[in-house]
C-alpha cells in the first residue's frame, strides 16, 4: 500500500506541514523527506526521535528524514483522507476498549458500566428519529459527552487484550525496546514506543475493522528499523 501511494506522490507536490505539539511547524519534502522546523520566521533542522503533533499523532525522524506516513503520502497524491466510522461514537469506543475487539473483557465492570452507557445511547438515537426525523442526525444524544469523558477516566481501563498481542502492530516495537519483562522500561525509545501503541489503540477505536492497519501501526512497523529504537539488551 505505502509503495502504491508512494508512486501516486506528484513531482511537484507541496511540502506536508503539520503543527507541533511543542510549537512550530514541521515542514517534509515529498522528494527528499527531509524534516524541517518553521518556528518564529527561522526554520532549522528537527532533530532525530519522535515528533508528537497537536492532532496527537506523531512523526519519526532519523537522520534528518521523516518517515513518511499515510497522512503524508495521500497528501501528497492529493488524496482524500477516510474518515473514521466511530470517530465521534464515543460510547461504541469506550464498549471497544473497556471490553476488547475480541471482548476478552466481557464480564469485568467497567465493560458492563460501558454497555449500559451504549444501550442508554442507542435508545437516545431512536428516540430522536422518531421525535427530530432525518434531522436527528445533527443532533448529539445526551449520553455521548459522558462516554467521550469516560474514555479518558481511569475508572474505565483498557482491556488488557488491545495491547497484549492481537493485531496490534506496535506491540512488536514495544517488546523490542522495552524487553520482555519491562526491563528496559525507563529508556526514551520504551517511553515513545509505548506513546505510539497507545495512539495505535484511539485509531483502532475509532476504525470499523479494528485489525486494519492504522497510521500510527505503520510507523511502529517502519520504527523497528529506526536506530533510535534501541532493542532492548537487559535480560
Amino acid at each position: 500500500m505505502t509503495a502504491l501511494l508512494a508512486a501516486a506522490c506528484d513531482a511537484v507536490a507541496d511540502n506536508w506541514r503539520g503543527e507541533l505539539e511543542s510549537g512550530g511547524t514541521i515542514v517534509v519534502d515529498p522528494g527528499t523527506h527531509r524534516a524541517l522546523r518553521q518556528d518564529g520566521g527561522t526554520t532549522r533542522q528537527l532533530w532525530d526521535g519522535v515528533h508528537r503533533l497537536e492532532d496527537g499523532s506523531t512523526v519519526i525522524v532519523r537522520d534528518g528524514v521523516a518517515v513518511p506516513t499515510e497522512e503524508m503520502y495521500r497528501a501528497w497524491a492529493g488524496g482524500p483522507t477516510a474518515s473514521p466510522i466511530y470517530a465521534d461514537r464515543w460510547c461504541m469506543q469506550l464498549v471497544r476498549k473497556t471490553c476488547g475487539f475480541d471482548d476478552a473483557c466481557d464480564t469485568v465492570a467497567p465493560c458492563l458500566q460501558a454497555r449500559t452507557l451504549l444501550a442508554e445511547a442507542e435508545r437516545e438515537r431512536r428516540d430522536l428519529a422518531i421525535t427530530r426525523g432525518p434531522a436527528a442526525d445533527t443532533v448529539r444524544s445526551a449520553t455521548e459527552p459522558r462516554c467521550r469523558q469516560a474514555l479518558a477516566d481511569p475508572a474505565f481501563p483498557a482491556c488488557a487484550s488491545l495491547t497484549s498481542g492481537g493485531d496490534s502492530r506496535c506491540r512488536e516495537l514495544v517488546l523490542k525496546v522495552c524487553g520482555a519483562k519491562d526491563a528496559c522500561a525507563d529508556s526514551p525509545a520504551c517511553d515513545a514506543a509505548r506513546q505510539l501503541q497507545s495512539l495505535e489503540t484511539d485509531e483502532r477505536l475509532t476504525v470499523a475493522d479494528p485489525a486494519a492497519l492504522t497510521g500510527t501501526g505503520q510507523q511502529c512497523l517502519e520504527a523497528l528499523h529506526n536506530d533510535f529504537f534501541v532493542a532492548c539488551d537487559t535480560p
